[in-house]
């Protein structure tokens, strides 16, 4: 007898084998402190989008483990390792090849915050030139004022740093007028940092976030995602997470 097609039908099972096991493997969910999407309280990783993503992947059946990280090193390494996924992650039109999107799982709004006073006029996205405007770096809005060709950008790799940075004075050194983040978490990075004197002179956009993975994950996998995703809004599971949310905001 030939023993070539038993070595063929050992090797296609083995491959369909080692094909399952990946896609069984635990996807590494990799995400930052961003009020009220995710974020450390009590040392417990919490949130609107974590509560969503939680739930999307109770539903799916898929095991995950989460890293807090920078959003640099975050967004670095999602793009690399192989079951990675980074949420929750604004899907632009520069990220659109980088990552298998899943979502989207939550709405941000995108605002410029400055200290209370501020007597500037913002009306449309060119008018962030006439300015130093701080922002988280490696993030969609640092993107954004790239693409505008914002001179006076001022990266940071911490946004808690931005808001004691704030100044009513053009001319102060190492300063900046406007601090451009999410609408929901400068209010929170502002007042966990002791700056009381900031508030959102503009919200200016508002974007779509996603669970973006490692282009090589499973499609069925991804797909799987999707689905509990999508039944999570049919059902209203996914309405009552947000509602809470933002009732909680509204109450502060």
């Amino acid at each position: 007898m030939n023993a070539k097609p038993h070595r063929l039908v050992l090797l296609l099972t083995l491959l369909a084998a080692t094909s399952g096991i990946a896609s069984a493997q635990t996807l590494t969910l990799l995400t930052e402190d961003a009020y009220p999407f995710q974020y450390l309280e009590n040392k417990q990783l919490t949130g609107m989008a974590v509560e969503v993503v939680n739930e999307v992947f109770k539903r799916a059946g898929i095991a995950r483990k989460d890293e807090v990280l920078s959003w640099k090193d975050a967004y670095d390494r999602a793009q690399i390792y192989p079951n990675t996924c980074i949420y929750s992650t604004s899907r632009t039109e520069n990220r659109e090849r980088l990552f298998k999107w899943i979502g989207p799982i939550v709405e941000n709004k995108w605002a410029a915050f400055a200290r209370k006073g501020f007597k500037g006029t913002l009306s449309r996205p060119e008018d962030f030139k006439q300015y130093r405007v701080g922002v988280l770096a490696g993030d969609a809005k640092e993107r954004y004022l790239k693409d505008l060709a914002v001179t006076f950008r001022v990266p940071a790799a911490d946004d808690a740093t931005n808001p004691s940075k704030l100044t009513l004075n053009r001319t102060e050194a190492d300063k900046i007028d406007l601090w451009v983040t999410g609408y929901y978490t400068g209010a929170y990075v502002a007042a966990k940092t002791g700056v009381k004197d900031v508030s959102p002179v503009w919200v200016f956009e508002t974007s779509e976030n996603y669970l973006a993975c490692q282009p090589s994950l499973p499609q069925a996998t991804a797909d799987k995602l999707q689905k509990a995703l999508d039944t999570m809004k049919r059902d209203g599971a996914h309405a009552k997470i947000i509602a809470r949310y933002e009732a909680k905001i509204k109450a502060q």
